[in-house]
């Protein structure tokens, strides 16, 4: 085509966008030719581009007066996006195209968004721009936007759709008003956004969303509801336009301007699953939000950061993501930005400290390494900014506090950092003196973070040095616990234990004010078994050690109260020191495999115990080790000698002389020194004698004691070393001279008890002379037994010694005989004892002496009841009969009779003569006199070899005594006696070879004490049991355990049995054998107990050490307790056990949970034993309450995992067996077991666990249900914490998890729930619901059962109220709605509910499928409302929240569900359609229409209306979740029959549900529906009428009649056309044949309806010239005719009416001839009938029949004919008959009479020919007569007003008709004149006017 052609096309369109003036003409051209005429510039030459330019600037002026004109959206953009064009056409394009969508309806706006969004993808970015625009203006101008609008989308098949979507809702959700700089008048770029961005989504400030809030909300709205909705963005799209997703709604949940955004967004993402916090393109995506954009792109594409609240919201991600710590240098730059870029906040500090941490700890080690240095530098610029700043408040208290932990975390993970450099830790030390209380904390936190570092990093000298120098000055000048506290932490563990210095910071420690660093400084130089092992090193050199502690004491103190001055610190250097000396003895004794000794628990304590020694291998260490100071130079030069003033500092201090404490601690290390070192030191201390004697005046006893003791030492060892040597060397005048005058000194002050001196005084000098009298007799007899004081040449001293002896004797007679203070009397006790050590040695008449000082002793003793004392009594008579072997015996008769004096709860009588008879009779076979020999001279060379043997007879006597008497005795404190007596006797004197043959005897002596009353008896005599057993050999241990055993199980005859059941291997004893003793008593259950555990193991003889194990009275836990040693006793019974660990645990720990108390404890205590302080985990504790059992506090993890299958065993076989107490401890110790397992043990034996803990629990005991509970209670804690994700995964986790609930579940399900036990069935269901609300996704695969089960539950768990109110509503006027509302509530608010509800949201696809089966299982065959409610509500919430997994079976579901629409309750029958209703969106358009259909036959086959009504919930449920689908689908409109019929269904609420699904099928498009679909509609309506069922003729007809209605009114507004016309036809044509079948027949209830459809029709059709209408017309009429005499009056009224209308309708049909006929009879028979009628006997029928004749009458008149004249007869009847009625009738016949006489005079008027005739069959005479009637009624006035017309109609014949004046003008005058005195103005002046009328007509006349 050439261009003239085309130039004169384009005048032609030109002339006519000239021409067009209206807007149809425009709409027109513009959707035929503007897109034509764009595609010609593509190809046209220049002239005709100018034209066709020209011509669009016509159509864009004609267009702005055409708003409504509506632009070819799609047309446009397909031509935008297909053809190849320039770019100069292509921007009229999009000019155009935005244009459009500013006109566009939603349909248009649907079908353009796709094209738009891939226009934006594949065009150039300026052409995207412009596009963008328009996509951004349809989504804004979408009014809604349905499910299926946004499946239209179709992102599932196209991704990069859904991704430009996604780019631009992003910037948009960001995107909030801003205002204009005012310097170059721009735009700001809101945060989060770039420039590019912002100008794309606003075009360049143009976009109507810039300047209008309301615009920008609603468009924000849109995009929110696009981006969240899973039906634009399905859950098979990518993870990673999921993950834009995510942040776009994120990003629009921290929208701060708009709440309806931010609320739709957040409600959009609790939707969503949670992000994938270590996706690496989620994380990216967050950080680029977070940071910007990177600096390499260019300004205006450049993002800003995002805003600071959604900063915050971006850190709750990026806190959890360990993928964000390995993005350098993102995360970097993020702490940066928190910390301290622009605008930043106190709460983004905050969280950029919170990520700081999390990046510390979980960020590639390289990386931290690399960037420690400027992280750090961070931290502290944080301090130093907010140091600076002058405002104080709580959030700057927890930055800072952050930053510090910050410091000492980073430090930990990269220990170079300050591992070199101590100003790190002297910043953070410093800090404490400035930072507050709350920061104080952080920085202990930091601190103690830091301290890995420098343990595992060995410090230079230098370097060590100058961080002990910091520590000291921590701890002796800080004023803050802290700062102390973190000094002392550095020191004990930053350092060896080798480091002195180290621990000399500890000893300062002790000094401290704080308890806790007190306690602290303790830990730091305890010692442990470890250090003092033969193979550690870790101890420091004994003699450097000892030196620098002596470099310590002597320095002078620069604060005195760090000084050795303070006793607190002194203790400490005496205790460090001592501790140091015997682990360094005991390490050399344990290397010598020749001494035998191995170190116990007592000994290993004694390491840091500051406690007399007890044992001889303690006694041998600190001898080994002093001796080992000792070198072979001068003792001066020794670190010895050092020692030895470090210990005696104590005595030249005056601050630590008065501390009774620091007096005794070194006294304490004088004596050890003295007794055990060379003598050499013994001769050093001899010249500071003094300083010892300044003691004697010590307040405190023990003071006085030890320095007793020290210059006893010293005298005997000067003396035995001077006469060993010869005796010239022997110094007498120092004996005769100073030494003999020191004595008669003390004599002296002994002697005169009536001086002024002091108790203290005199108790001294007593104890100086005892101490110092023994001491020289010791070194007397150790020099020979022969020689004389005289033969030393010291007879002076030897006559001070007897002064010093008789005095004593003299002081104790009288104190047995006076009152003297028990101070004095305790201290000659002892001075008498002492003397009585060495048998009054030198004087002579020694035995003598012996037996007065016994008895006066014991005179004391017997008289005395103070407790010192008596313990004083009884050493001096022990040491009495070990200096005077002879007294032993009658030593033992003065014990016996001084046993019946003590109470039966003075146990620790019976103890402490215990021991005076071990040391009294086993003498230095005695460990007790061993050990407590203190000088350095062996008590050989005093005693002689045979005066150190036991004194046999004397035992003899004893155990006569013991077993013969006093363990058969009655008295409790005799057998009380006898046990400790001899458990002291085979506790101290273990090697007593005198003992040995009565092993036997004290065995069967013991084992009868053994079910005492008194329950320490029982003890005591089982721990000495254990103890003999030890002492015999194999065949003596053979005999003990079967007489042990056949006591227990029998006796005499029956030990053989028991030999031979031990031979055979088989059980010793049986369940509750044990009965009573050989002498009557019974077993006490304790010991029962232990004699079942050996006999259970098969091991009889394991019975003793349990014994020795058992032990729970507090006397052993006591210093008593701790005397005898059975810290020993019981490592060595562990040590006998090991072998048989494995068969005792088991059953050992179960016993551990009996339910006796005293089995529970002693069972405790063997197992605590057993198994060692070292193995004990308090992590793993169970319960320690009394009822609870035992703690795992004491009990070895490591044992009882390595023993856990045969625990399990044991545990599991316990709870089924028959004894109660055998259950109950079996549930105690599964219970305890499982607390602080690892799931790998359990889950081998949990389905066991849980049978038998659920059997238990329903057991017939209740202590047995209680401890069922318990257990039950702690498998179920143990199980939720199993199951519990963390925000880590871990692989090794998440299997054990699925591990435990794979096991778990099925039982809880299969077993648990469904139980017949009330107890069992609701703590499983408990335990469920926990598992549901904790362990999240680990529930995937058991979400179908779970779900099944607590779904049937709901009605299991049913309160019983409900069940008992079913049955029983009527009686408490409770209606089965409001009971059935009532449970359904209940169901919603249930926790079970809450519980289906949590475990849903971990459905997958694969368990979906799963699931699905049992749902349509439980809605066919569920039992109760509960479940099946619980059911719809569940499909109900998997509708909302996981949509895309219940599409795939929402067919199957819904069919299921449509198939239980009809059962009995009807709240149940709306939650299944409200189910349906959920599900209906995701149906296919088949299984749509079948669901149709399958309503639709319900609701026709279903007679009962509540089975009815639940198609009509269906219906608008379908109606309110799916309108479109009611709209689209050809299977739904063929269901628009059943909808329609259904809005008149006689149920109100079915009605008003179906009109609602009505309303939105036509919605915007009724009439047009019906007129396009009438004879769809008519389908079922028409099927019914000829239904047996009367109500649905009814409903029929109604809805058939409705239609009609519609039909008629859209004709009538001619909307519709021809095509309502013809649809009324078809309607006429289709309904009137039915209808008249249906009129037809005899009267039923309802029928008058059918006749009102009918005649509704008929009209119709009449109105829209149907064919054949006139016809129908007639038949309709005749049909009428027909029924009107038929049925009662009731019908017959509504039948004449109808008639009525239908003849007013139809004004051509002529039928009077047939109507006059009926009705003339109706009125003449109503008239009479009404007269006749009796008004009580039918109240009713008088109104209806006056009814019936106004009706009639009515009829008549409308029936009138139009076409013809009556005839004179005619006329007469009627006129006669309406006469009578305007005379005799009541108001409104008479009303209706007159208007019918009015028109028939009208009507005869009509007639030219046949007037005359006419007027005389009127009867004018008559008439009038009848007006005059009613005119003079005078209480209605439409009577009167219908008198007056008729008179009118009569005065209009008269005027044509002279003739017919006279006698009726009188008449007319007559009415008139009444008239016109009407009180009606209008009346009145009618009738005025009519008179004046009647006059003009008389005149003319």
């Amino acid at each position: 085509m050439t261009d003239a052609t085309d130039l004169e096309l384009l005048e032609s369109l030109q002339l006519r966008f000239a021409m067009a003036n209206t807007l149809e003409q425009m709409q027109k051209l513009v959707s035929t030719l503007l897109v034509p005429l764009l595609d010609k510039l593509d190809t046209c030459g220049a002239a005709v581009r100018t034209k066709i330019i020209g011509l669009l600037g016509q159509v864009n002026k004609k267009l702005k007066g055409y708003p409504q004109a509506t632009l070819p959206m799609g047309m446009l953009v397909k031509s935008a996006l297909s053809s190849p064009s320039t770019a100069y056409s292509q921007s009229f394009r999009l000019m155009y195209i935005t244009m459009a969508a500013e006109r566009a309806e939603s349909e248009q706006l649907m079908e353009a968004i796709p094209m738009l969004l891939d226009g934006i993808h594949q065009r150039p970015t300026a052409q995207s721009k412009s596009l963008a625009m328009a996509l951004l203006t349809s989504v804004w101008r979408c009014a809604t936007l349905t499910d299926e609008q946004l499946r239209s989308f179709k992102f599932v098949d196209n991704h990069h759709r859904g991704e430009a979507l996604l780019k631009l809702a992003l910037d948009l959700l960001m995107f909030n008003l801003t205002t204009q700089s005012s310097e170059d008048d721009a735009p700001i770029v809101a945060a989060g956004l770039s420039t590019s961005g912002q100008s794309v989504i606003t075009n360049a400030g143009k976009a109507p969303w810039v300047t209008d809030s309301e615009a920008l909300r609603q468009l924000k709205l849109n995009i929110a509801r696009i981006v969240g909705s899973e039906q634009a963005f399905p859950i098979e799209m990518p993870d990673t336009v999921h993950e834009q997703r995510f942040v776009a709604l994120l990003c629009g949940s921290g929208d701060a301007y708009f709440p309806h955004v931010s609320s739709s967004c957040e409600d959009s993402l609790k939707r969503m699953r949670a992000a994938d916090c270590e996706s690496l393109t989620f994380i990216s995506s967050v950080l680029e939000l977070f940071l910007g954009s990177s600096p390499d792109k260019s300004a205006d594409d450049r993002r800003q950061p995002v805003t600071p609240a959604l900063k915050l919201k971006l850190f709750g991600y990026l806190n959890r993501s360990a993928a964000a710590t390995a993005m350098f240098p993102q995360w970097l730059q993020v702490i940066f930005q928190s910390l301290f870029g622009q605008g930043t906040s106190n709460k983004l500090r905050r969280q950029g400290m919170v990520f700081l941490h999390w990046v510390i700890r979980m960020a590639p080690l390289e990386q931290i390494t690399k960037v420690a240095p400027v992280l750090l530098q961070g931290v502290r610029k944080v301090l130093t900014e907010l140091t600076t700043s002058t405002s104080v408040s709580i959030d700057g208290d927890i930055i800072r506090g952050s930053a510090y932990v910050a410091w000492g975390t980073l430090a930990k993970r990269v220990p170079a950092l300050v591992i070199s450099d101590l100003s790190h830790l002297r910043e953070l030390f410093e800090a404490f003196d400035t930072e507050s209380a709350n920061v104080r904390l952080s920085i202990q936190e930091s601190l103690l973070a830091m301290l890995p570092a420098y343990e595992s990093s060995p410090l230079d000298d230098a370097t060590s040095d100058q961080l002990l120098e910091l520590l000291q000055q921590q701890l002796s000048s800080s004023a803050v616990r802290q700062k102390r506290y973190c000094a002392l932490r550095y020191a004990i563990s930053a350092f060896p234990f080798a480091r002195m210095e180290a621990r000399w910071l500890c000893v300062l420690g002790l000094a401290d004010s704080e308890r806790e660093i007190r306690a602290l400084a303790q830990s730091g130089l305890v010692i442990t078994p470890a250090l003092a092992s033969t193979e550690s090193s870790r101890l420091p050199l004994l003699a450097e050690a000892i030196r620098f502690l002596h470099s310590r004491v002597m320095a002078p103190a620069t604060i005195p109260r760090l000084g050795a001055g303070n006793p607190l610190v002194f203790g400490g250097i005496v205790g460090l020191g001592r501790s140091l000396i015997l682990a360094s003895g005991m390490a050399q004794c344990r290397g010598r495999a020749a001494s035998g000794l191995e170190p116990d628990v007592v000994d290993l304590d004694a390491l840091n115990e500051f406690s007399e020694l007890a044992t001889a291998l303690q006694r041998e260490s600190m001898q080994t080790a002093l001796t080992g100071l000792f070198t072979n130079s001068a003792y001066s030069n020794s670190p010895l000698s050092l020692w030895a003033e470090v210990a005696g500092y104590a005595l030249t201090v005056s601050t630590l002389s008065d501390s009774p404490t620091a007096l005794s601690q070194s006294f304490m290390c004088i004596v050890e020194l003295l007794s055990l070192s060379p003598v050499d030191a013994s001769l050093a201390f001899f010249e500071q004698r003094q300083k010892f004697k300044a003691a004697l005046s010590a307040r405190d006893p023990l003071v006085q004691q030890r320095s007793m003791q020290a210059l006893s030492v010293v005298y005997a060892a000067k003396l035995y070393s001077d006469a060993r040597v010869s005796l010239d060397a022997v110094d007498v005048e120092l004996w005769n001279g100073q030494t003999a005058t020191y004595l008669r000194e003390l004599v002296a002050v002994v002697a005169m008890l009536t001086d002024s001196r002091t108790l203290d005084e005199r108790q001294g000098a007593i104890l100086a002379l005892g101490h110092i009298s023994h001491g020289l007799c010791v070194a007397r007899l150790a020099l020979g037994g022969n020689r004389s004081w005289s033969d030393l040449g010291l007879n002076d001293l030897e006559v001070g010694l007897n002064q010093a002896q008789a005095v004593l004797l003299e002081g104790i007679v009288a104190a047995s005989n006076t009152t003297t203070h028990p101070m004095i009397v305790s201290a000659l006790c002892v001075a008498v004892g002492e003397i009585g050590k060495t048998g009054f040695a030198g004087v002579g008449r020694a035995s003598a002496l012996a037996i007065e000082a016994m008895v006066a002793v014991g005179e004391v003793v017997k008289k005395t009841t103070d407790a010192k004392v008596q313990d004083a009594g009884y050493s001096a008579l022990a040491n009495l009969a070990l200096g005077n072997e002879e007294l032993a015996t009658r030593f033992v008769e003065f014990l016996q009779a001084s046993v019946k004096t003590a109470t039966k709860k003075q146990i620790d009588v019976h103890f402490k003569i215990g021991e005076a008879l071990a040391i009294a009779l086993g003498r230095f076979q005695c460990t007790l006199v061993g050990v407590g020999w203190i000088f350095p001279i062996e008590p050989a060379a005093v005693y002689g070899e045979s005066g150190l043997e036991a004194n046999g007879a004397a035992i003899d006597v004893l155990l006569e005594l013991v077993t013969g008497k006093m363990a058969v005795s009655p008295s409790p404190q005799d057998r009380q006696a006898a046990v400790v007596w001899i458990l002291s006797l085979v506790q101290f004197c273990p090697r007593l070879a005198a003992l040995t043959p009565w092993l036997s005897k004290l065995h069967t002596c013991l084992c009868g004490l053994l079910t005492d009353r008194d329950e320490f008896t029982q003890e005591a005599a089982s721990k000495t049991l254990g103890r003999i057993y030890d002492m015999g050999d194999a065949t003596l241990k053979d005999d003990l355990v079967y007489s042990l055993m056949s006591l227990f199980g029998g006796s005499g005859s029956q030990q053989q049995s028991v030999r031979q059941r031990i031979e055979a291997d088989e059980p010793l004893l049986e369940q509750e054998s044990l009965g009573q003793t050989p002498d009557g008593r019974a077993v006490n259950t304790t010991y029962k107990s232990i004699l079942s555990l050996a006999s259970d193991m098969q091991k009889p003889s394991l019975v003793y050490q349990f014994m020795q194990l058992a032990t729970h009275t507090a006397v052993w836990s006591s210093r008593r307790g701790a005397a005898y040693g059975f810290a020993t006793i019981i490592e060595r019974a562990r040590e006998s056990m090991q072998p048989h660990l494995k068969a005792i645990v088991p059953k050992l720990y179960r016993y551990t949970f009996d339910p006796s108390p005293q089995t529970r404890a002693a069972m405790t205590s063997i197992w605590r034993a057993l198994l060692g302080s070292g193995n004990s985990n308090s992590s793993a504790a169970a319960e320690g309450d009394a009822a609870g059992g035992s703690e795992w506090a004491a009990s070895g993890t490591s044992v009882v995992e390595a023993h856990w299958d045969a625990i399990m065993d044991e545990c599991l076989g316990s709870m089924g067996q028959r004894e109660w107490r055998v259950r109950e401890s079996g549930c105690g110790a599964l219970a305890g077991a499982v607390r602080g397992a690892k799931p790998e043990l359990v889950v081998p034996f949990l389905e066991r666990m849980w049978q038998m803990s659920f059997r238990v629990l329903d057991d017939i005991k209740g202590s047995v249900r209680d401890a069922g509970l318990k257990t039950c209670q702690a498998l179920a804690t143990a199980t939720v914490a199993w199951c519990t994700p963390r925000d880590t995964r871990e692989a090794s986790r998440d299997a054990q998890a699925l591990a435990v609930l794979s096991v778990v579940v099925p039982f809880l399900v299969d077993s648990g729930v469904v139980s017949d036990a009330e107890d069992v069935r609701g703590f499983s269901l408990g335990l469920l619901l926990k598992l549901c609300r904790s362990s999240g996704f680990y529930l995937s695969a058991s979400v179908p059962v779970i779900t099944e089960r607590l779904l049937e539950s709901l009605s299991n768990m049913e309160s019983q109220a409900a069940n008992y109110l079913t049955f029983h509503a009527e009686s408490h006027d409770i209606t089965v709605e409001q009971l059935e509302a009532a449970r359904l509530g209940a169901v919603k608010a249930s926790p079970i509910m809450q519980g289906i509800e949590l475990v849903l949201e971990q459905l997958t696809p694969e368990s979906m499928a799963e699931l699905v089966p049992r749902l349509q299982t439980i809605v066919r065959r569920g039992l109760g409302l509960p479940t099946r409610a619980g059911c719809a509500r569940a499909i109900v919430f998997l509708c909302v929240k996981r949509a895309d997994l219940v599409r795939p079976h929402a067919a199957a579901l819904v069919k299921a569900i449509s198939g239980a629409l009809t059962e009995s309750s009807a709240v149940q029958r709306k939650a299944w359609a409200a189910a349906i209703g959920f599900m209906a969106p995701m149906l296919s358009a088949g299984m749509f229409r079948n669901l149709l259909k399958h309503v639709e036959k319900t609701y026709v086959d279903k007679y009962d209306e509540d089975l009815r009504s639940v198609c009509g919930l269906v219906l608008e449920q379908l109606s309110v979740r799916c309108p479109e689908r009611l709209r689209e689908d050809d299977g739904a409109r063929a269901a628009a029959s059943f909808v329609m019929l259904g809005c008149w269904d006689s149920n109100e609420l079915t009605r008003e549900s179906f009109r609602c699904a009505w309303r939105e099928y036509t919605l915007g498009s009724g009439a047009k529906l019906v007129e396009s679909h009438v004879g769809e509609l008519l389908g079922l309506p028409l099927a019914f009428l000829s239904d047996d069922s009367w109500p649905r003729r009814i409903q029929s007809a109604a809805a058939i009649s409705d239609l009609a209605r519609v039909l008629e009114r859209a004709a009538r507004a001619q909307s519709g056309g021809d095509k309502a016309g013809q649809a009324l036809a078809t309607l006429a044509d289709m309904a009137l044949p039915e209808l008249i079948r249906a009129s037809q027949g005899r009267v039923w209830p309802g029928k008058a309806q059918v006749l009102e459809c009918l005649v509704l029709v008929c009209t119709a059709a009449a109105n829209a010239k149907s064919s054949g209408a006139n016809d129908t017309q007639r038949v309709v009429c005749e049909l009428l005719l027909r029924e009107i005499p038929r049925g009662d009056l009731a019908y017959r009224r509504l039948a004449v009416t109808h008639f009525c209308a239908l003849v007013e309708a139809v004004p051509t049909l002529d039928v009077y001839a047939e109507a006059s006929a009926v009705m003339l009879d109706i009125i003449a028979r109503g008239m009479s009938s009404a007269t006749t009628m009796d008004v009580d006997d039918e109240p009713m029928q008088r109104p209806l029949q006056l009814t019936l004749i106004a009706a009639a009458i009515r009829a008549l008149l409308l029936a009138l004919p139009k076409t013809r004249v009556l005839s004179s007869e005619e006329v007469a009847a009627v006129a006669r008959v309406l006469c009578e009625a305007a005379r005799d009738g009541v108001w409104n016949i008479r009303v209706v009479s007159l208007e019918c006489l009015q028109a028939l005079v009208s009507h005869c008027s009509k007639s030219e020919r046949d007037r005359a005739d006419l007027w005389r069959a009127l009867d004018m005479p008559k008439a009038l007569h009848a007006i005059r009637v009613c005119a003079s009624e005078g209480k209605y006035v439409a009577v009167r007003t219908a008198a007056l017309g008729a008179l009118e109609a009569v005065l209009d014949v008269m005027q044509s008709n002279d003739s017919e004046l006279g006698l009726q003008g009188t008449i007319a005058r007559d009415v008139l004149d009444l008239l016109v005195d009407d009180p009606v103005p209008s009346i009145a002046d009618r009738a005025k006017d009519a008179r004046a009328k009647l006059g003009r007509l008389e005149a003319d006349s």
